[in-house]
């Protein structure tokens, strides 16, 4: 989606079969007469292409990864590159933020390759320099825009060849549409989604390409030779033969949100109370929605569109996007009947999202509560919409793990040598109103000058994710020049940047000679992040030649025990489980996924269900030291 969905309500967008697209878009008359479009050009054809089966999650966080691999089976995240969201909130040009989103795209591509993971990755935001966005008319209208998103591919292609093995597909450009074209697709995107492919494949001819069809990667995008009525205050226009790409090995992509009255209730609500039990839009699935029954035989009718092109062409579908916000009534049902559906018709699909936005997140309640309250909704039992999705995992299979070192630096540049925008601070790095940031030649290198006028920040990094069970190492080299002192600590904080602690590493004296100093600490109770600071006491200059964080693991290793699940056929399953370190299992339980259901000791010829029944059953198992296995799922019956 465009940076988070319930942007697109804080914008002001309207809603347009059943999805809000764009910001201030500016109806039709009601009664508009329809319009026929040009003569559309041939189609290539497809060649019956299929790539490998993944079901996936959207993550940006590599620090995620082993966790949605390891604890929830996903086998794929979904990469999206936003510069022109961190350019807006960095401060900073479109050209700096696009250089430093290929920088974390890599970091998250090794990441996953290292696990023997996938990756799609998907341009979500276009590096254009002029910054309008991309759903308004006048990026469409500037065909400058067209060699925006050919360069932008031709530098995240270069970026990512080594690791070439693990990508799955390059999606072109996240929902694109032109508001002034709807409730059609923008009229150029299929020409310039051609182009791109074709400049993609002089340097590289394999590597799948993911296209989301217009307007906004709908469902309804895919309807072929039929007049499109969106409803009121939009003109009733002809879509004609669905577009296909002039390449063997496309993947079409849509995204599913419908009804988004329900997957996006609550939107103008969560943030006005801490914790909210009722809200004007409230709705239910399955249940009437606006004027409409939705239920599952419903979303087999709003996927049909995609289905027919599947079939007919002979081409893979790839389902980029799908949720429900956590609070709306019934999201598991929601979630299960999606999935249900993708299986049955063999479709990819990547959940929408890992440990991003709460409110999409499987691993908090469904208690609506504000942003900056809710880590009191965060889960502390497996969640209904967690197990399904974990139950599904079950099925992937996975790539070998690529021999790709997990970097030990958990600072970004921390050898503070790059600056793309030439400012004279490094990347990455911020300072302080006082401060000024020059490079200079230290014995033939070049380092960090920073000069402060008074006491107060000089330059730090935030806020890196930390884990208050982990040990780290805090070290720097650098010199104070001075008059005055230098603090190097670092100051830690809740997820929601709540203040818990901070420590300090040292307080260095002007000496004029290079120092080392170095702290191994815990960081405080409750912490989720931290801040590397190096901070003048009063008006000093220092030099700074490397900083460095590094996670020495866990304070106490726990090995949870293990357990297998053994379907010996679709109404049967048995558990075998493991316990380490000198402890014994002491219990197996499951639960099936379902309003009140609760987890219970496993019987000991295991779970017998009715033939024909399908159920998602979680398990897991619990040691005599009191150690609990993170909760798995599997899908029984299907």
């Amino acid at each position: 989606m465009n940076s988070s969905r319930r942007q697109f309500l804080q914008f002001g967008g309207v809603a347009i079969g059943g999805v809000v697209l764009g910001d201030a878009i500016a109806p039709a008359g009601a009664n508009a007469t329809p319009s026929l479009p040009p003569q559309a050009a041939p189609q290539a054809q497809a060649a019956g292409f299929q790539p490998p089966m993944i079901r996936s999650v959207n993550s940006v966080r590599p620090r995620d990864y082993v966790r949605a691999r390891e604890n929830f089976g996903a086998n794929a995240v979904r990469y999206f590159l936003t510069p022109q969201s961190m350019a807006a909130s960095g401060g900073m040009s479109v050209a700096q933020a696009w250089h430093l989103q290929l920088e974390l795209l890599e970091a998250g591509v090794r990441e996953a390759a290292r696990l023997g993971m996938w990756v799609i990755v998907d341009l979500h935001q276009p590096p254009n320099g002029d910054r309008i966005p991309f759903q308004r008319p006048e990026f469409w209208a500037n065909d400058g825009n067209l060699d925006v998103l050919i360069g932008a591919w031709r530098d995240i292609v270069q970026r990512i060849t080594p690791y070439r093995d693990y990508i799955w597909g390059y999606d072109l450009l996240n929902e694109p549409y032109n508001r002034d074209e709807l409730p059609l697709g923008a009229s150029k995107w299929p020409g310039w989604a051609q182009a791109m492919v074709d400049d993609i494949r002089t340097r590289d001819a394999t590597t799948p390409i993911v296209l989301e069809p217009g307007p906004g990667a709908l469902p309804r995008g895919f309807i072929e030779n039929e007049w499109i009525d969106a409803g009121p205050g939009y003109p009733i226009k002809y879509q004609g033969d669905f577009p296909l790409i002039d390449d063997p090995r496309v993947i079409y992509s849509p995204h599913v949100y419908d009804p988004y009255p329900y997957s996006h209730q609550g939107l103008g609500t969560f943030n006005s109370a801490p914790t909210t039990s009722d809200w004007p839009d409230k709705s239910t699935y399955p249940g009437m929605i606006g004027d409409t029954y939705w239920d599952k035989d419903k979303l087999r009718e709003l996927l049909a569109p995609v289905r027919h092109v599947e079939l007919k062409y002979r081409v893979p579908i790839y389902v980029g996007e799908f949720s429900a916000i956590r609070w709306a009534p019934g999201a598991s049902n929601y979630i299960r009947d999606l999935i249900e559906l993708y299986d049955e018709y063999g479709w990819s699909w990547s959940y929408h999202a890992f440990a991003e936005w709460h409110g999409w997140d499987t691993e908090f309640t469904e208690q609506m509560t504000s942003d900056a309250n809710r880590l009191v909704a965060r889960a502390t039992e497996p969640t209904d919409r967690e197990l399904i999705v974990k139950g599904y995992f079950a099925a992937n299979a996975f790539l070998p793990p690529g021999s790709f070192p997990a970097p030990a630096n958990l600072l970004a540049n921390g050898d503070l040598t790059e600056d793309f925008d030439r400012n004279g601070l490094a990347d990455w790095w911020s300072k302080g109103s006082q401060a000024t940031a020059s490079f200079v030649q230290v014995d033939g290198s070049p380092m960090q000058k920073v000069t402060c006028s008074g006491p107060g920040k000089g330059i730090d990094q935030e806020w890196i994710a930390v884990t208050d069970e982990n040990r780290y190492r805090l070290r720097a080299r650098f010199r104070v020049d001075g008059p005055g002192s230098v603090r190097f600590w670092h100051q830690d904080a809740t997820e929601v940047n709540t203040p818990v602690g901070s420590g300090i590493v040292a307080d260095a004296s002007p000496t004029g000679q290079f120092t080392v100093r170095e702290l191994e600490f815990v960081p405080s109770a409750g912490a989720g992040r931290t801040s590397i600071r190096l901070w003048a006491n009063s008006a000093t200059t220092f030099i700074v030649d490397s900083v460095e964080l590094v996670d020495l693991g866990p304070l106490v290793e726990v090995h949870p025990p293990t357990t297998q699940a053994v379907v010996h056929d679709a109404a049967h399953v048995t558990f075998t489980a493991a316990a380490y370190d000198g402890a014994a299992v002491e219990r197996t339980e499951y639960r099936i996924v379902g309003p009140g259901t609760d987890w219970q000791p496993v019987p000991a010829d295991g779970l017998r269900f009715s033939p024909g029944d399908t159920h998602i059953v979680g398990y897991r198992s619990i040691d005599t030291a009191g150690h609990t296995e993170p909760a798995r799922s599997i899908v029984v019956g299907a």
